[in-house]
C-alpha cells in the first residue's frame, strides 16, 4: 500500500493459478479527497471484518478474507520520491506464536486473532523443503478463513469458588434460564499437595473433546459427510446449525474448503454435554458416553478411589504425573496424544505400571499443544490416516511446535508398541461381540480374567451403542505393527461372527491392489482384547473398541464386560499393593 499526491494505491501479487502461467500483480487506485492520515490509536485489522458477527443466531454471510496473505507493507512517497516504510509485517517470523513483527523499526506489531493457520507454503514455496523449521524461504504467508476461531470472548457472566476438599473428579454446572438448560462440564484435578494418592487414575481424554468439538459431518453441503438420520438428532445438533460462531471440528474443512488445523476449548462445545447424543449413532459418544467409566470407577473404587486426570495435565506435567499412580484407565476415544503424553506412557509402563486401554482408535493422530495457549490444539492431516480431508503437500509440519503431523504409526509410534493393539477399521451399523480365544483360557495366569464367568464363550454380544461392545472404530493386534511377542489374544469378534460390511478397513490398512476391505472379506477387520506382561512387572489390557463402554453400562452393569472389566482392575490394584 502507498500514499503518494493524493493517490492511495494497493498492490497485491497472486501466485501463478497452473504450472505455465504467471503470478498475477493486482493494483487498484485510488483518490483521496483528504490526506492520508493513520491514527495510532485506531486498530488495522488485516484479512478480518469487524466482530459483529461472532453472536449471530443464522449463516453469516461474511465478508471477512479467505485465503494467504504474505508480508503486509505500508509505505509513503513524497512529491520528491523519497519512501518512508510505516509499517512491514513479516509473517514468516515467530511462526510458534500469535505475534506478528513489524521489521520496519516503527515497532507497530501485530498480533493474531483467532488463529489463523500458519507454517502454510508462500508464493514463493518451493518442493525442495517442505519442513519449515529448516526453510530460509516459502513459509511467509498465513491463511486466513472467515471461519476461525480460537476464543468466543463471552463476557463472563458468573465465577464459582469450589471447594477446596472437593476429590478430583468430573463436575458439571447447571445453568437455567427459565427458558432452556445447559449443563458446562468441568474437572478438578489432584491436589499436587494431598498426603494420599489414590492408585488408581481415569485420563480424561480431553484432547479428543476438542478434537471433535462442534463436528459438522452431518453438513450435506460439504464433500465429505454422512447421511444421519434426522430421528437421531438432539437439541444440541439443532443448536449447532444455528450458530454458525460457534465454530467448526478438525473434521470439517473451512468455508473456502481448505482444511482445519486448529480447535479450541475456548467456547460452548456442545457435544461435550452429558446429555449429548451421536446424531449417527443414536447414543452417546467421547465425553457423554466416557461418563459411564466414571459411574463403574465410582461403584468399583467409591467416587474418592480413584483421581482424574486430564491428556492436557499429562502434555504439561509428564511423567512426573503419572509417577503417583499405579493403574491408569483411558476413556473410550483417546485419539489425540502428544509426544510428551506418549513419552510419559513409556515411562509410565517401564516403571512398572498397571494400563486399562478401554476404547478405540486410541493414540493414532500427531497432537501439539502449547501450555501457553492450553484450550488449542493443532493437528495437520498428512498423507495417511481415515481423514475427512489431507493438507497439500508442504503444510504438514505444525506450526506450534515444528514436529512432522500425521500418524503416530507414520512417525513410528504406533500404539500397538505401547498398547498391543492398533486402529484398524471403522463403521456404523451393528457392532460385534467377542469370543474367548481356546489360549486364553488355558493358560492358568490368566484366570483371574474370566473369574465369574467361566462358562460363557462369547462375551458382548450386547451394548447400548451399536448393539455389540465392538463398534464404531476398532483395534486389533499386529506384531508386524510393534504388538509384544508375548501379548495374548484373549478375545476376538472373529469368533463371534464379526463384523458386517458395513465396516471398511483403513487406508493405511491396505496396499495394492485394493481388494477385502470389508468386514466380511478382511481378516484384518476385527477387535481384538489383548494382554500382555511388561519386563518391570507391570501389565496392559486392551479391548480394541469404542464401543466398550456402552457393554460395559449394559443393564446397569452386570454383564460379563462389566465383569472382565472389574476383574482385570481388581487385580492391577492388587498387585499394585
Amino acid at each position: 500500500m502507498r500514499s503518494s499526491s493524493g493517490t492511495l494505491t494497493l498492490e497485491s501479487k497472486a501466485k501463478a493459478r497452473d504450472i505455465g502461467e504467471p503470478e498475477e500483480l493486482l493494483e487498484e487506485r485510488h483518490s483521496l479527497e483528504q490526506p492520508l492520515r493513520i491514527a495510532s490509536h485506531i486498530p488495522l485489522t488485516i484479512g478480518s471484518d469487524s466482530h459483529g458477527c461472532q453472536t449471530s443466531t443464522k449463516p453469516i454471510d461474511s465478508v471477512s478474507f479467505n485465503g494467504k496473505i504474505e508480508r503486509f507493507r505500508i509505505e509513503t512517497r513524497s512529491s520528491a520520491g523519497h519512501i518512508d516504510t510505516l509499517l512491514d509485517m513479516d509473517f514468516s517470523l515467530y511462526i510458534p506464536t500469535d505475534k506478528i513483527p513489524d521489521v520496519s523499526g516503527n515497532e507497530h506489531h501485530g498480533e493474531l486473532i483467532n488463529g489463523p493457520s500458519r507454517a502454510v507454503t508462500g508464493h514463493d514455496w518451493h518442493a525442495s523443503q517442505t519442513d519449515w523449521t529448516h526453510a530460509s524461504y516459502g513459509y511467509g504467508a498465513i491463511y486466513f478463513h472467515d471461519d476461525d476461531l480460537d476464543d468466543a470472548q463471552w463476557e463472563t457472566t458468573f465465577e464459582l469458588d469450589v471447594p477446596k476438599d472437593l476429590h478430583s473428579g468430573c463436575y458439571g454446572i447447571l445453568v437455567d434460564d427459565g427458558v432452556s438448560t445447559d449443563f458446562i462440564p468441568f474437572f478438578i484435578r489432584p491436589d499436587p499437595n494431598a498426603s494420599r494418592t489414590p492408585p488408581v487414575a481415569l485420563i480424561i481424554p480431553t484432547m479428543t473433546y476438542a478434537a471433535y468439538a462442534n463436528e459438522h459431518l452431518h453438513d450435506e453441503s460439504r464433500e465429505v459427510h454422512f447421511p444421519g438420520d434426522p430421528d437421531k438428532k438432539d437439541k444440541y445438533f439443532h443448536t449447532l446449525m444455528k450458530r454458525p460462531d460457534l465454530g467448526i471440528s478438525l473434521y470439517d474443512s473451512h468455508n473456502d474448503g481448505s482444511g482445519t488445523i486448529f480447535s479450541s476449548l475456548k467456547r460452548p462445545v456442545l457435544n461435550m454435554r452429558p446429555d449429548y447424543s451421536m446424531w449417527l449413532f443414536d447414543g452417546p459418544r467421547e465425553f457423554s458416553a466416557d461418563l459411564w467409566f466414571v459411574e463403574f470407577l465410582d461403584r468399583e473404587l467409591g467416587p474418592e478411589g480413584y483421581d482424574v486426570i486430564t491428556d492436557h495435565d499429562i502434555s504439561e506435567q509428564g511423567a512426573p504425573l503419572l509417577k503417583r499412580y499405579s493403574v491408569l484407565l483411558s476413556c473410550s476415544h483417546p485419539e489425540y496424544p502428544t509426544y510428551r503424553m506418549l513419552d510419559a506412557y513409556t515411562a509410565f509402563l517401564a516403571n512398572g505400571g498397571h494400563f486399562m486401554y478401554l476404547g478405540g482408535n486410541g493414540y493414532y493422530w500427531v497432537t501439539s499443544h502449547d501450555p501457553g495457549r492450553p484450550h488449542r490444539i493443532e493437528v495437520r492431516r498428512a498423507e495417511a490416516g481415515c481423514r475427512t480431508f489431507g493438507l497439500p503437500p508442504g503444510n504438514w509440519h505444525h506450526s506450534l511446535s515444528g514436529e512432522l503431523g500425521g500418524l503416530w504409526r507414520s512417525r513410528g509410534r504406533p500404539p500397538n508398541k505401547l498398547f498391543g493393539v492398533g486402529s484398524c477399521a471403522m463403521g456404523v451399523g451393528k457392532g460385534a461381540g467377542y469370543g474367548i480365544t481356546d489360549e486364553a483360557r488355558s493358560k492358568k495366569h490368566l484366570s483371574f480374567i474370566f473369574r465369574g464367568i467361566e462358562s460363557d464363550t462369547t462375551i458382548g454380544d450386547f451394548g447400548l451403542v451399536q448393539g455389540a461392545a465392538s463398534g464404531d472404530e476398532i483395534d486389533r493386534m499386529d506384531y508386524g505393527l510393534g504388538t509384544p511377542k508375548n501379548a495374548v489374544m484373549i478375545a476376538t469378534t472373529k469368533l463371534a461372527g464379526g463384523h458386517s460390511d458395513e465396516y471398511m478397513l483403513f487406508n493405511e490398512e491396505t496396499l495394492y491392489p485394493m481388494v477385502n476391505l470389508h468386514g466380511t472379506t478382511s481378516d484384518k477387520i476385527r477387535s481384538d482384547i489383548v494382554y500382555f506382561e511388561t519386563p518391570s512387572e507391570g501389565a496392559v489390557f486392551s479391548v480394541g473398541s469404542i464401543n466398550w463402554v456402552g457393554a460395559l453400562a449394559w443393564k446397569a452393569f452386570d454383564n460379563n464386560i462389566a465383569r472382565i472389566s472389574s476383574n482385570v482392575l481388581h487385580e492391577f490394584v492388587r498387585r499394585s499393593k
